[in-house]
Parts: C-alpha cells; structure tokens; sequence
C-alpha cells in the first residue's frame, strides 16, 4: 500500500469507519499515525505527465507533504518557514555543511531492492556534483550550495558503521502501512542523520515525507532510479538526480512550479524564491527554452520536472534557503568545514525585458592555486551578447536599465552570447591577462554587463554584483 492508502486509512479510521478499515486490510493504527490527519496540511494536486515513463510519477512530495510543528533553534527561524524567505547575505555559501547519511535498504524476499554499497556510493556521488557544482561534472553550470554529503561513519550508538542498513520484509519493500511502520523502525536520529530510505515507492520515483525532527523525517526513493544509470538505452531521467530533487525538498525547497502564475511577493508566494522564474505547470523532458508567466521556465533547475540529463543547477536564493533551513531547523545535523575565500552578493539587479533580472554567480574554488574558477550569468536575454567585467571598488550608479556595481579601474574579460535560457559563462585563467591582477588575499568585485535590445531607451542591462576574497 501507498501513502495515498496511507491517508485514505488514516482519515477513515479518525472518521469512525472501522469496517472501511478493514477492508483495507491493514494493521490498526499506532497512536503516532492517528495523529498524522491533524497535521497533514496544504496537499496538492500533483503534475502529472501525460507519458508517465514505468507508470510512475516524478515526485510524491505535493501529495505527501505534511506540516507539523517544527522546533526552531532560534529567532531567526522566520527567514526560511514554510510561507516566506529571506536570502539575507548571512546564509550566502562561505563554509560547508557536511551532512552524514545512512541509506536503509529494503529488499523483497524475491531479490528486489538489492543495492551494493558501490552503487550507494555512487549516488552519494552524484549529490556532490550537484550541490557543489563540481567541475567535470553535470551539475557544474549550477551554484555551489556548499552541502556535501558522506555515508555515516559512527551509528547512533557510537559504533563504527559503513552507513549502510539492510532488512529484507516485502510488505515494507512495498511501502505498505505496518504497525510500526518501517520509517519508525529503522530511522536513525533524524537531527543528526539525513536518513534514505530505498525500496518500492509504488506510483512515484520518490518523495519526502516529514518534518524536521519527525519520525516520518526522510527521503524515500525508488530503489531502480539509485545511482547514475545513464547509459545509451537508459531512460534520460535515470541519472541520480531524483535524489537531488528530493533531498531538495528535505532541504525546505518547493517546486520551481509551486503555485502557478502567483501573484505578490515572490519570498512570500510560489517557491518562496525570487530568482526562479515562476512558471504555470511543470516542464517534462528537456526542452531548449519555455516560456510561462511571462517569463523564461527555469528549465535547467533541480526542482523542476525535466529529465535528469536536463538538469544542472540550484540557484543563489536556492542556496540560502537550504542553508537557512540547516541553521535553524536542522542545527545538529552537519559538521561544518571552513571554504576557502569568500564570496557574497551585493547591489541590485534589475527586471529585464524577459523577467525579473540577471543574477551573477560562480562555481568552483576561489584558491588562486586551485585557478578552476568560473563566472556564471543567469536570467539575460536569451541569444544576446555579454560581457563580465571586474574591478577594484564597489559603486551603485544608474547606468542603461540597471545598476552599475563595479568601480575603479576596469577589466573586461571577452565578448559572448548568452545560451537559448539567457545563461552565460566564462572560465577564469589567473596566468593570463588580465584575470592575472587576481592574487591570494585580494578582493575583487564582478558583474555581467548584456544587451537587451528589446527594452526601450538604452537597450543594456546589468546584473547584479558580485564580491570575491581570494585565498592562496
């Protein structure tokens, strides 16, 4: 059974209906799971795709989200609730979170749900090169969110561990209601453990369900789609990455989608994110470009529905969401590890002809040493030319339809052209000219300067700032 069963038992048990209950079958519930109908709330409607590749859908998580009370640590917590966000510059990635994971694989007596440990491993994987836009790999156009993953070392009881359960049960396999049910039985502490649990998640390649701290608190994904399968006759949204998009929302990030063509302020509606266009219904396989709402679809990001091999990035308020969220709801579960420089966002981009502005970020190391650094552009004009710049002061002068943020004497690295989303790139070289002013121990500020032809008046635009301290 499901957990669209699940809440169908549990509403007809609290209802009185007893009979209906045991039609369904099902073991009587545990005082914990009576309680569950009184906190399910805001349910939605999932996106379903017309195709629905293995009868199964992307994600469960609109259907199985539930809000219980969670424990803040702090007063702060207002910044990344569940109905607003701050992208204060204080969540900006400068340090890492390491976030340990024990993965509970639940096998059928038939030999479904086996994994090997190189298997998990390589899942774990993937999520490094998607949370810290590794270089080399599909995840590197995105930002780095600075939260890396490990499987768990020590257990809860302080014995070593390869992060790593096993249980063979087919009802549990199956995501059938048990009494306990298998998240109470196998979780390990949820406020210091991100818990994964791999079996059938019958109807969905996977979801989370919970809250901080809650005993339902995890990832659950369909045990086929663990790892990086993609091969020529794999199916293109097999690669690893419906494990990014649901510990995405482990992380308290909403669909790219979630409320449609909202109206309001975009940290109080939809995603709670403004640098994720919003966008009327889900994207499925991987178009070039879409419009909705106005506005390009961020079709490239991890929280939306395109196929794996579709998607490369979260973005900068993405970022600080998620950091946020560690901070104050998840305080115990990573270790932190200090970055190497640091980099911060500052002045004001401004709305373009296409939607509400371009944003500056980066991927890669800020060492000198390291020199695999890399300047990103989101949000341009698609197909227009561009070009980043980099100076020693900070300004804010009204300059073509935005703001410039860069002063003192000026380099411009070369002319390009943004892709067909308005995404634009450029490797730094710190042994050339003239990203070879750029040494350990200097602060340099950065901003893309593009075309935008279709406004009225100067036809530029610019993006916002950013400030980067390098380190040797």
């Amino acid at each position: 059974m499901n957990i669209c069963s699940k809440t169908v038992l549990i509403a007809l048990s609290l209802l009185g209906s007893a009979a209906s209950a045991q039609a369904l079958q099902v073991a009587p519930l545990s005082p914990r799971a009576q309680s569950l109908l009184s906190i399910r709330a805001r349910t939605q409607q999932p996106q379903l795709n017309p195709s629905a590749p293995n009868g199964r859908q992307r994600c469960g998580y609109d259907e199985k989200r539930v809000t219980v009370y969670e424990s803040a640590q702090g007063s702060q917590a207002s910044d990344c609730n569940w109905n607003s966000t701050n992208p204060d510059e204080i969540y900006a990635p400068t340090f890492v979170y390491n976030v340990p994971v024990v993965v509970h694989v639940i096998q059928h007596t038939n030999g479904d749900g086996a994994l090997s440990a190189a298997t998990i491993q390589d899942q774990i994987d993937v999520l490094n090169e998607d949370f810290r836009a590794m270089q080399g790999s599909p995840g590197a156009p995105g930002v780095d969110v600075m939260i890396q993953y490990h499987l768990a070392t020590v257990d809860p009881n302080g014995a070593p561990t390869t992060g790593i359960t096993y249980s063979t049960n087919d009802a549990w396999h199956n995501d059938e209601w048990t009494t306990p049910g298998y998240w109470e039985v196998l979780q390990w502490d949820p406020q210091q453990y991100l818990n994964v649990y791999t079996l059938n998640t019958v109807g969905y390649y996977g979801y989370y369900w919970g809250s901080p701290g809650s005993i339902e608190d995890g990832v659950y994904l369909w045990w086929r789609y663990v790892g990086d399968n993609s091969s020529p006759t794999a199916n293109n949204d097999n690669y690893g990455r419906t494990a990014t998009h649901e510990i995405g929302h482990y992380m308290g990030l909403h669909h790219t989608f979630e409320g449609g063509c909202t109206s309001g302020g975009c940290y109080s509606t939809g995603d709670l994110i403004c640098d994720t266009n919003p966008q009327e219904s889900a994207t499925w396989g991987c178009p070039s470009s879409q419009q909705s709402c106005s506005s390009q679809v961020p079709v490239r990001n991890y929280m939306n529905y395109t196929d794996d091999n579709c998607m490369w990035e979260f973005t900068e308020e993405q970022a600080r969401r998620m950091r946020c969220r560690i901070q104050w709801y998840r305080p115990n579960l990573a270790e932190t590890e200090p970055g190497c420089g640091v980099a911060t966002t500052y002045c004001q981009t401004a709305p373009n002809s296409v939607g509400s502005g371009a944003l500056i970020g980066h991927t890669g190391s800020l060492g000198i040493a390291a020199n695999d650094l890399e300047l990103s552009s989101s949000g341009a004009i698609p197909g227009q030319f561009g070009i980043f710049y980099f100076g020693p002061n900070q300004v804010s002068t009204p300059f073509g339809h935005g703001v410039r943020c860069v002063g003192g004497q000026i380099r411009r690295l070369t002319v390009l052209q943004s892709d067909s989303l308005g995404y634009a790139s450029i490797p730094l070289d710190f042994t050339t000219a003239p990203e070879n002013d750029i040494t350990a121990n200097s602060t340099w500020n950065f901003q893309f300067w593009y075309r935008d032809t279709a406004a009225a008046g100067p036809g530029f635009n610019l993006s916002n700032g950013l400030e980067i301290s390098f380190c040797p």
